[in-house]
């Protein structure tokens, strides 16, 4: 197959070589190299903030009302829908996501995201106070130059959740892509010059977290960073943002839990885990890789979910038949492989899957893993307690609600949660007493994007998503005007 070409986009323009020499861009379902990276020097990477920066200084985009910027917004989500296929293809590429996955949720998804924060663009508002001795008022303003450090997951869906909002607030925005994933990204960027926004509003640097992110972050007409990745790289950045008082947002990793009582509908409750653990090969944030089942029906439940997972197809992300895909990086397939591993040496019994997936043909050298389904397990454990990001379900009972909290809460992440009961006032106890920043009662992945989802514990800071989503693109200013000018300052010297 033709080798693309991809690298770093400045004022509009794509780069053919970005001063650090260039990264191979594999297809995890068939390990091909798909595309040749031209990755960012230091040099390069100032270079494309001084122009972000420069285009956000500038009468072009300064003179652009609210309104104004939301009309451009809604123009990028028309031409996100216009160029699907392209960006379906592109992602499928990087990713190796099934089709069927990219038309239906993620491309639908990416509009609905830029046409929300377009219709929100010119509803920030900020407060009069009710103060006496003159008027007294806060208000919002763009931060400058914000980072967008994306992960390899999701990297069309996480530009359009960190892009958007930031344009919408007035900033422009340094897209940093994974360098597994980048093909997707950089075509979004071509889209928002497309769309009519400013060359340098929307800028893309490329190559590898530790070089050209920490740079990204470090350089100081950088104001605001926005990361969604592990844990352990989110540190590392909040620490590097420490130095000059940056504000970050945080979304990382997550151990979630998907809490089934016994007056559950078992039959929803099954279709929802299912999809919860195993969309995307599991290599979701939100995903909820821990069943929490009520003991008296947890065999029962788990009949249900082993009969329903044999009519899951994962296979070639071109058939529109497929559900699960491979795993998107080798660094990832190997790590979830270990924990299938670690399953058995910790005792737990597998009902399904446990190992590689064998395929055929072009797929044969691919990053395939099994669907799979683990009993037995118990807090303490890794497979209990650690973040996988794979596809592997680790099946816990308990005997009662109190116990249903606390096995919940026995992580150190505190992301997502799903609950499912026929009893209200349980489903609101369940609520209050799950320590995650979202909650999901009788459904799953719901509420995007008009719903925010602020981390808790390790899981992250900030939030994103819902208008509280774009006000993280903004810094509060605060503002008094005397209206007494006969009344006393300080010390009312003579």
């Amino acid at each position: 197959m033709r080798v693309l070409k991809v690298g770093p986009v400045i004022d509009g323009k794509e780069l053919a070589d970005g001063g650090s020499g260039y990264a191979d861009v594999l297809n995890p379902a068939t390990g091909e190299v798909i595309a040749r990276q031209a990755c960012c020097s230091d040099a390069t990477v100032d270079r494309i903030v001084e122009s972000s920066d420069c285009a956000f200084h500038s009468a072009a985009w300064m003179g652009i009302s609210p309104a104004a910027r939301g009309k451009l917004l809604l123009g990028l989500a028309d031409l996100v829908e216009a160029e699907a296929e392209k960006l379906v293809e592109l992602e499928l590429l990087d990713t190796g996501k099934p089709i069927s996955q990219l038309r239906g949720g993620e491309i639908p998804l990416t509009a609905a995201l830029i046409r929300y924060y377009a219709g929100a663009a010119d509803k920030i508002e900020g407060s009069v106070k009710n103060t006496p001795g003159g008027l007294h008022f806060t208000m919002w303003e763009p931060y400058g130059v914000v980072a967008g450090i994306l992960p390899w997951n999701y990297p069309l869906v996480n530009a359009a959740l960190k892009v958007p909002p930031a344009l919408a607030a007035g900033n422009a925005i340094v897209l940093k892509p994974s360098v597994e994933t980048p093909l997707a990204t950089v075509e979004f960027a071509r889209l928002c010059t497309r769309a009519g926004f400013p060359p340098g509003i929307v800028n893309v640097v490329t190559g590898s977290g530790s070089k050209v992110g920490n740079r990204l972050v470090a350089h100081p007409k950088v104001k605001k960073i926005s990361f969604t990745g592990s844990t352990a790289v989110g540190i590392a950045i909040q620490k590097l943002a420490a130095d000059q008082m940056k504000d970050v947002n945080l979304e990382c990793g997550g151990k979630n839990a998907i809490v089934v009582f016994a007056d559950a509908d078992l039959d929803r409750a099954a279709d929802a885990t299912l999809f919860s653990i195993f969309v995307n090969c599991g290599q979701l944030c939100v995903a909820c890789s821990r069943l929490l089942v009520e003991a008296s029906v947890a065999k029962k439940f788990e009949s249900i979910l082993k009969a329903k997972l044999a009519k899951v197809k994962v296979g070639d992300p071109h058939d529109p038949k497929t559900l699960v895909g491979p795993m998107i990086t080798r660094s990832q397939y190997e790590i979830a492989l270990k924990y299938f591993e670690v399953a058995k040496q910790e005792g737990c019994e597998i009902l399904a899957g446990g190992g590689k997936l064998s395929m055929k043909g072009k797929l044969a050298k691919g990053l395939w893993l099994q669907p799979t389904l683990v009993s037995g397990a118990k807090s303490g454990m890794k497979v209990a307690d650690e973040e996988i990001f794979g596809p592997l379900l680790s099946i816990l009972r308990f005997r009662d609600e109190a116990e249903a909290i606390k096995i919940a809460n026995a992580v150190e992440y505190g992301l997502s949660g799903s609950v499912w009961t026929s009893n209200v006032e349980r489903a609101n106890r369940m609520i209050s007493a799950i320590d995650t920043g979202i909650v999901w009662v009788n459904t799953m992945l719901a509420g995007y994007p008009q719903i925010p989802v602020p981390p808790h514990k390790m899981s992250g800071l900030g939030v994103e998503l819902g208008m509280e989503g774009l006000l993280a693109y903004c810094k509060r200013k605060s503002a008094v005007i005397g209206s007494d000018d006969k009344a006393p300052v300080g010390w009312n010297l003579k």
